[in-house]
């Protein structure tokens, strides 16, 4: 019979690809011990090689209750909830999960047996932070607090052979992500990114890669027509990776610019120059503090809205140049 003290933590993780970065610190820390991590089944790609002593147990929106079954057969001793939504703290309520760790979100104190309380308003400490409170709830210390990644094997075999596949073979290439899934509110223009990276990529004799997801198809296209105007040689690989790819892909990046995306995180946390661009979101919240990441951010009156779109033009993110991101990079490059 399981002690107490061996039954497994179960760690419900963050839904959207920037948090995941965010909370690896907290994740490596947690599959010190015997754990359970549950989250959107993309993510299994990236954890499951990382952490291969942790079950990882699939949910999303159509299916919240499929993990049920497997959670009760498992026992876990506590839940920490990195999500803030009511459907996680139900979920582990009724898997009688007996210690269950969040912040009182969505109506769902009631259901928590342990109420984290945020160091500040909503949105104005550090995610990551936020994160390493509810750690700290829970008996976890994170090792570090700058998220950090290695590429996997796998992940740059199949990235080289993606790029090969889009005729560029070992050759060196900055990253550009356009795309937004949260919304315009939260793009920059393709011409913007297109003009940033191009003269860079002409002096170093560089490519450019752009990337993003299926929904960033249009953006992606349009940002390699530019850069290709602009004198430079760019393939477009949108919407043709796996998250697998994507990350050998920005792994072996010189240097990206990126919109507050799950690219930019990752980028960040494979420790590669990087350039955000923020609009209706806040650095403040979502990024990541190291030498090797400069953060532009307009500070409008009205920002951080958090909106995905803008009633009064986004002037946020148009009152920021391609210039500023060049030069952005090209010091984190020098």
């Amino acid at each position: 019979m399981t002690r107490p003290e061996d039954a497994p933590l179960l760690v419900r993780i963050p839904n959207w690809l920037g948090d995941l970065v965010l909370s690896l610190p907290v994740l490596e820390s947690a599959a010190e011990g015997p754990a359970i991590f549950v989250g959107p089944e993309p993510f299994r790609d990236v954890l499951e090689p990382r952490f291969p002593s942790v079950r990882y147990l699939a949910a999303s929106r159509a299916a919240r209750w499929a993990p049920l079954p497997a959670i009760r057969a498992m026992g876990p001793r506590m839940a920490l909830l990195l999500t803030e939504s009511l459907s996680s703290a139900v979920l582990a309520w009724l898997a009688g999960v007996p210690e269950r760790i969040g912040y009182a979100t969505e109506g769902r104190g009631i259901l928590l047996t342990r109420r984290v309380r945020r160091a500040g308003p909503p949105r104005s400490t550090a995610r990551a932070a936020e994160y390493r409170e509810l750690a700290a709830a829970a008996g976890i210390v994170p090792r570090t607090e700058i998220p950090t990644l290695k590429p996997m094997p796998g992940e740059s075999v199949k990235a080289r052979a993606a790029l090969e596949r889009a005729g560029l073979k070992g050759a060196p290439y900055l990253l550009l992500a356009p795309g937004a899934s949260y919304g315009p509110a939260k793009q920059w223009e393709p011409k913007r990114f297109a003009l940033a990276g191009a003269g860079i990529a002409r002096r170093t004799g560089s490519a450019i890669v752009v990337v993003g997801g299926a929904e960033d198809r249009e953006a992606a296209a349009s940002a390699a027509r530019e850069a290709r105007s602009a004198g430079a040689r760019a393939i477009d690989l949108a919407g043709s990776t796996g998250l697998a790819e994507l990350m050998g892909i920005v792994a072996g990046a010189d240097g990206v610019i990126s919109n507050d995306s799950g690219v930019m995180h990752l980028a960040a946390a494979f420790r590669r120059p990087t350039v955000g661009v923020f609009g209706s979101t806040s650095p403040v919240w979502t990024s990541t503090s190291a030498p090797w990441v400069s953060n532009l951010y307009a500070a409008y009156p009205c920002s951080p809205c958090y909106r995905r779109t803008c009633p009064i033009g986004y002037g946020c993110l148009r009152s920021i140049g391609p210039e500023e991101a060049s030069q952005a990079l090209e010091r984190l490059l020098s």
